[in-house]
């Protein structure tokens, strides 16, 4: 039922036309995992710096498909979402709804799982007769089962419980093709992943404008759509399109939702409002670069729970805008465009009903978020200042 519920309130699912050529039995790929993207190796789309993508393009026809093997990876969340070739969602299977192999446990539901990658192992098939929000570990790859589908699948891994790891101490998905005579074929694991160029021109060609004006104060909302950036079916966002003045800063402040602070020892499993938060600066142009982003348990609360975060330029930032003042600082990146402030909330507890999910697509986020509503003003840097403490600066500035 999550899951179902979960796709119904996705990014728009899209479909590949069969395509007229002979079935290839490699699914035309030529090894695993070929594709990583994260803020260092392929910033585009908007990606959140405490994750990181592996991606696998493939051709199946009907009666072929894909089967991945692999063991959960020791991290706050991990997920599989496949993609037509504009970048949209089709279907996707977050960790909560992965059944584990028989003798295996999935430590997404089961916070006693063994710490033993040989018993977490799960099995996920990629199946073009699949409807898209089926049940089990099925994954469809298109929105008209029965058709050949062409598209790209991507495991994220967020937040790894040892940062220096991003495969979070597993090998990734083996992978196998099954075709519809009865072969089979293992792709073999690439050796290196890299950056693929070709994602730069599909988000260039496929991504939503960037035309919103910077108002003042900004204009804190859920976006309309993110179709064509690879967008993520768990994830929901609020928005602030900003403008760079010199001695000018952005500060926002909002009551922060709790969760799972896993590399503090807290299983994935541990009941709060949301699984993961973030707060992320990025440029207001295609391909949608990230400059820097500050996870949930990267942020510095007040004693109330609240955040205050101050984006700026390095020369710009006020004195007080320290994580000993209670402040979280943003670098604010390139001036010469406009910026785009993003807050993410993912997989909320569904008794947590003031999470970005319950916003309207193009509302504001106070219409329905509360106290949890962030809250962004333009500010100079001698005003925060001026009022010394984190509670003092951000009141300075109107907050």
């Amino acid at each position: 039922m999550i899951r179902t519920i979960r796709r119904l309130l996705a990014v728009a699912v899209v479909g590949t036309a069969a395509v007229a050529c002979a079935p290839a039995p490699n699914a035309d790929i030529g090894c695993a995992w070929p594709v990583i993207a994260n803020r260092d190796v392929l910033n585009v789309a908007y990606p959140d710096a405490g994750a990181t993508y592996f991606a696998t393009q493939y051709r199946l026809v009907p009666g072929q498909r894909l089967e991945l093997r692999a063991s959960f990876p020791f991290a706050r969340y991990t997920s599989f979402v496949t993609y037509g070739v504009n970048g949209s969602a089709v279907d996707s299977l977050a960790d909560i709804d992965i059944a584990s192999d028989p003798g295996s446990d999935n430590p997404f539901t089961n916070p006693g799982a063994s710490a033993d990658p040989a018993l977490r192992r799960y099995t996920i098939t990629v199946d073009p007769n699949a409807a898209p929000g089926g049940a089990g570990n099925v994954i469809a790859p298109s929105a008209s089962p029965g058709t050949m589908a062409i598209g790209t699948i991507i495991q994220r891994i967020y937040v790894p419980d040892d940062a220096a790891d991003v495969r979070a101490g597993v090998p990734l998905p083996s992978i196998v093709v099954r075709n519809a005579d009865g072969s089979s074929l293992n792709v073999p694991a690439c050796l290196t992943q890299s950056p693929d160029p070709a994602l730069v021109g599909f988000v260039n060609a496929f991504g939503p404008a960037t035309d919103q004006p910077a108002l003042d104060p900004p204009f804190v909302a859920r976006p309309l759509g993110v179709g064509g950036l690879y967008a993520n079916p768990d994830n929901t966002y609020v928005a602030a399109v900003v403008a760079h003045q010199p001695g000018r800063v952005v500060v926002v402040r909002a009551l922060a939702p709790t969760f799972p602070n896993t590399r503090a020892g807290d299983p994935p499993t541990q009941a709060s409002q949301l699984r993961y938060w973030s707060m992320c600066m990025n440029e207001y142009r295609k391909p949608y670069p990230v400059t820097g982003c500050a996870a949930d348990d990267e942020t510095a609360l007040d004693s109330g729970g609240a955040y205050t975060f101050v984006i700026s330029t390095p020369a710009d930032r006020p004195t007080n805008a320290t994580v000993a003042n209670g402040v979280t600082w943003l670098d604010w990146g390139s001036t010469s465009v406009n910026g785009v402030l993003i807050v993410r909330h993912m997989l909320p507890d569904p008794s947590f009903a003031q999470s970005a999910l319950g916003v309207a697509p193009g509302a504001a986020a106070s219409t329905t978020m509360g106290p949890y509503a962030p809250v962004a003003r333009y500010c100079s840097k001698t005003t925060f200042e001026s009022g010394g403490t984190a509670a003092g600066g951000a009141a300075a500035c109107g907050l």
